[in-house]
């Protein structure tokens, strides 16, 4: 009875919040927008971010040297850098940067910023995979800097659509606590206010270089609970959202309501703390992985919308080979596997930590799990207290989603030393993994880097690091008066790019 009538007033806000919201829509609607985010964010730290959130914010607020055509997948187009040369030896790119460019505060965008940013990622625990290969940079003057490699590495100026430019003398003015909570950037929106665990504002920058935005305030709402989400999507007080599987049907017979897909390379995953027993063998990990009945998983948590894969590369992305192993679901084998262990009469792995809102998928695994003997107990945490335990290793076992977008070489952050604590959750790392991960920045055929990544994630699948499940299907939807730009590989957005 009790969650009967919290359901019903939940409903009843949200409608009543909705029919404020219609008679503000009426006069504001043309140049302001409310999109929902089911988690908040940590950071605003222009090379810090490790969410999907934080990049989302990050990418209204920052600009690029170059970003990727989103009316021509694939290709390179000029930001903040007019135009670039690539030396013979393509270890050395010389942007010639736009001028009049300036911050939100007013100062001027040089090459000494763009320096200071690329140096930012070097250094970043975060983030450092974005400018693998990276030396040194040069300023030759203030509108022109030269970016050094170690050698030729092909991917590395696509790598560098991913990387935020900040301001030196904002960095250097303020505490890092105020540069990372309270942001500087030269993109197209500006930070206003944050009230946490509620919603974001940021407002148009209208001096941005490219132009003044068709949508001149953003208000960025958290909500985790993505029944609440659908809800605020139908009644119009939310215009834009990435959704989930179980309320596409809802949203798609919705009146006024648009859904669209985009394709990932996102994978959803169980992280075993290879760091602790039993995770640390390496068949108990196989266990695991034949354990789990990914198309039930699929159907149950995605609805449908995800590809079955225990990879840690999407099939369609560089370096994944039929010829790595894969994981079917086979609970026999995985009680084969846990008697190797010793645990024939099964075993109590204590905790299961999980996000909130990846509640139903942990159920599911949960579930799978008990199947071939293996116990376990929820423990449903807030995002961010979610990551504070992940980070440090204050866990046994886990599921949730990541994405390490742009070159395959990105994917080393799951599985190399330096990245422990920040994407590689599963704290597991290997020399000769990290000996090949070095000899695919210095590699610039295409044929021989395949072959090496083909050695990395064999190894990395026999050796059952993570249980991947699948790569979803990315879904968002938006009120149907919004027109939104198509959205790319792994679904980035730019409300830029937004108009009513």
């Amino acid at each position: 009875m009790k969650k009967l009538l919290a359901t019903a007033l939940a409903l009843l806000m949200a409608l009543s919040l909705a029919a404020c919201g219609k008679g503000n829509q009426q006069t504001a609607a043309k140049d302001s927008i409310v999109i929902a985010l089911d988690s908040d964010y940590q950071t605003l730290h222009p090379a810090n971010w490790t969410t999907t959130v934080e990049h989302n914010i990050d990418n209204q607020i920052y600009d690029k040297l170059v970003a990727e055509d989103l009316e021509n997948p694939g290709k390179l187009v000029g930001r903040i850098a007019e135009s670039w040369d690539i030396s013979d030896d393509a270890c050395c790119y010389t942007f010639h940067l736009r001028k009049g460019i300036t911050f939100h505060n007013g100062t001027p965008l040089t090459a000494e910023d763009v320096a200071f940013s690329i140096d930012l990622y070097a250094a970043s625990e975060a983030q450092a995979g974005d400018v693998d290969g990276y030396d040194h940079c040069e300023i030759v003057d203030e509108n022109t800097i030269k970016v050094y490699t170690v050698s030729a590495f092909a991917p590395f100026l696509n790598n560098l659509t991913l990387v935020n430019i900040g301001s030196k003398a904002y960095h250097d003015s303020v505490s890092e606590e105020d540069f990372a909570q309270k942001p500087i950037g030269c993109g197209p929106y500006m930070f206003v206010s944050h009230n946490e665990g509620d919603k974001l504002q940021l407002d148009a920058y209208d001096k941005y270089y490219l132009g003044a935005p068709s949508i001149k305030h953003i208000t960025f709402k958290i909500i985790s609970d993505m029944s609440s989400m659908s809800i605020g999507l139908q009644s119009h007080s939310i215009d834009f959202a990435e959704i989930e599987a179980p309320v596409r049907t809802t949203l798609e017979s919705a009146k006024g309501m648009t859904v669209k897909t985009a394709e990932t390379t996102t994978f959803a995953f169980v992280a075993m703390n290879t760091e602790k027993e039993p995770y640390n063998n390496v068949k108990f990990r196989q266990a695991v992985n034949y354990a789990l009945n990914r198309q039930s998983i699929i159907t149950m948590v995605m609805d449908g919308a995800a590809e079955e894969n225990s990879n840690l590369l999407a099939k369609g992305r560089f370096g994944y080979s039929d010829s790595q192993k894969q994981y079917g679901y086979d609970p026999d084998q995985a009680k084969a596997l846990l008697a190797e262990c010793g645990y024939e009469n099964g075993l109590d792995l204590g905790t299961f930590i999980v996000a909130d809102q990846y509640k139903l998928l942990a159920q599911t695994v949960q579930d799978n799990l008990k199947a071939v003997g293996l116990n376990c107990q929820l423990e449903v945490l807030e995002f961010n207290a979610y990551l504070s335990k992940l980070m440090q290793g204050d866990f046994g076992i886990t599921c949730l989603q990541m994405s390490l977008e742009g070159d395959t070489q990105n994917v080393s952050m799951a599985v190399t030393k330096d990245f422990i604590g920040m994407a590689n959750n599963a704290r597991w790392y290997d020399d000769q993994v990290e000996e090949w991960f070095r000899q695919a920045v210095t590699t610039v055929d295409e044929k021989d880097r395949a072959v090496i990544y083909n050695n990395i994630f064999s190894l990395i699948q026999e050796q059952a690091v993570y249980a991947v499940m699948y790569n979803p299907t990315m879904l968002y939807a938006h009120d149907e008066a919004l027109t939104i730009h198509e959205l790319p590989l792994e679904g980035n957005y730019y409300v830029y790019y937004f108009h009513w």
